[in-house]
């Protein structure tokens, strides 16, 4: 099945946001043009939103769809290469996988490079994920979302949390992840003509502000969690694209995770652009893949299933010894 028409509003919109990112870098302005992303989800109805002020010294935004489960919690870190995005860039798609899942969702404004490189972002996510455990939610009880370099965080996370003796999330859900830093997935080649936004050089331009040029830097696991030790980890969502540049991170890593006992859920949508999600609310693609992330919240166990189950909308998935039913 091709492309829905809707699906191609997010080629048009990341154009445009590509066309006017400032030449010479300017990360306050480049913020600002990436906002825009938002524009690309529809508002999703019966939910409200707070803003949290004080998350272990970072600004938060919580989400809150009507009638959510009051004793689970979804801590959702934005993507954009850990130099641009934010609680509101994010806010509609927050909205619907909070809604999806039936679940309150806390978006942290973590710090971004180029002024805070590594490892300021992952500290403040784990800091948020402690303070949620102080709050008093158990950590069963927790899923950790995120898209692009947000998806690789919610792998991170638990690999950092592990390594500081703390319990592991319920379930990470993670978008078009950015698993490895050293770049050395073939689908950065292989779909540079089909991917709009994520050209190598840009992704490697990230990299090197977040690892503040240090080169050995991003092959360590809670940079690069396609190299951690993944024995142990947490059940996993993980949701690619099939035009994305970082296709075969997600692919890469969800294959090691199978292979190290991780129940771990593979679903790619073929002829998509990164973070299809986006398009919430206004593109089937979109719609299906946080109605699918929510029923496996629902059900708080990433458990592999045909693709039959999963969705009628997407073709068949080319990684069945992935997604074989457990």
């Amino acid at each position: 099945m091709p492309p829905s028409k809707e699906s191609e509003a997010l080629s048009d919109l990341f154009k445009i946001i590509a066309s006017k990112f400032p030449q010479d870098g300017d990360p306050f302005l480049s913020r600002a043009v990436y906002d825009n992303v938002h524009k690309a989800a529809a508002e999703c109805p019966g939910v409200t939103y707070g803003e949290e002020d004080d998350v272990a010294g970072r600004p938060a935004l919580w989400v809150r769809p009507m009638g959510a489960t009051p004793n689970k919690v979804m801590l959702f870190m934005h993507g954009g290469g850990y130099s641009f995005g934010s609680p509101n860039s994010h806010r509609k798609l927050t909205a619907h996988l909070a809604k999806a899942c039936n679940v309150n969702a806390l978006s942290i404004d973590y710090r971004m490079t180029p002024e805070h490189p590594f490892p300021a972002p992952l500290d403040d996510c784990i800091n948020a994920y402690k303070w949620l455990l102080d709050k008093g939610y158990t950590a069963d009880s927790i899923v950790l979302a995120g898209d692009s370099c947000g998806g690789g965080l919610v792998s991170a996370v638990p690999l950092e949390a592990r390594k500081r003796g703390l319990p592991l999330p319920g379930a990470s859900v993670s978008m078009s992840p950015w698993y490895d830093l050293t770049l050395g997935s073939d689908s950065l080649e292989r779909n540079k003509d089909k991917d709009v936004l994520g050209t190598k050089a840009f992704v490697n331009m990230l990299a090197d502000l977040y690892t503040n040029g240090n080169q050995e830097l991003r092959k360590d696991p809670v940079l690069s969690p396609l190299f951690g030790d993944l024995q142990g980890l947490n059940p996993h969502w993980i949701s690619v694209a099939g035009h994305d540049t970082l296709l075969d991170d997600g692919i890469k890593f969800a294959e090691r995770a199978k292979k190290a006992g991780v129940e771990v859920h593979l679903v790619e949508a073929e002829g998509q652009q990164h973070v299809f999600e986006f398009l919430a609310g206004k593109a089937p693609e979109a719609d299906e893949s946080i109605r699918n992330i929510g029923q496996m919240d629902r059900y708080q166990k990433a458990t592999c299933k045909t693709r039959k189950e999963l969705t009628n909308d997407l073709k068949k998935l080319k990684h069945p010894t992935v997604l074989k039913e457990l």
